[in-house]
Order: C-alpha cells, then structure tokens, then sequence
C-alpha cells in the first residue's frame, strides 16, 4: 500500500518516486537511510522522500538554505554508495582455465 505524503496541502505518493526501483531495494535504501547522522537523516527524508523543497526544509529545521544543501549533498552521497553495493551485480573472480600436460586435463586456478 502507498503511504499519502501531505506537503503544504499537496498529496503526494511514494510510488511515483519508486517507479523504477524494485521494492526490496528500496526498503533497504530507507533501512540505510534510517542509519544516516540525524542531521543528514532530516533532511534527506524531507527533500528526497517527502519531496520539499530545499528551502522548506531548511525552514522547517530551521537552518540555513546553505546548511541543508550541504547535509542533503552527504547524505545523498552516502545514499549512492548503499543503492550500488545493493544494486551491483555479483563479481566472481575471473577463472583461468589452463591443461595438465601431464594427463591433458584442463584445471582451473582461482
């Protein structure tokens, strides 16, 4: 079920957001960003999830415009570094395939 965001008398939707991200990635992505510093954590949530402006929330924390640009920029950050661990596909190592003169038998070396 999408959860109603209200901002300003505006009702907003999550799902428009998450349209292209799978929901378990994105339920591990708020579980991270619920792990964010609380000051990077408030406003990532107020511009990125709830989508105010970069000025309302820096009003509704009440803090400077730069202040909040600043803690939006590490948090997002931070949240790029989670949603690429996440969303990497897997690396094996690559494996060299060479023969055994011995008995030509091909043994792979990791």
């Amino acid at each position: 079920m999408t959860k109603r965001i209200y901002a300003r008398g505006v009702p907003r939707h999550l799902a428009a957001v998450q349209h292209s991200i799978p929901s378990g990635v994105m339920q591990a992505v708020l579980m991270h960003a619920l792990q964010l510093r609380r000051s990077y954590r408030e406003v990532f949530l107020l511009c990125d999830i709830q989508r105010h402006s970069l000025s309302q929330a820096a009003e509704i924390l009440g803090i400077t415009r730069a202040a909040a640009y600043k803690r939006l920029r590490l948090a997002r950050r931070r949240m790029d570094e989670v949603i690429e661990r996440l969303c990497a596909p897997h690396r094996k190592p690559p494996v060299e395939m060479r023969t055994n003169d011995a008995d030509s038998q091909p043994s792979a070396t990791i």
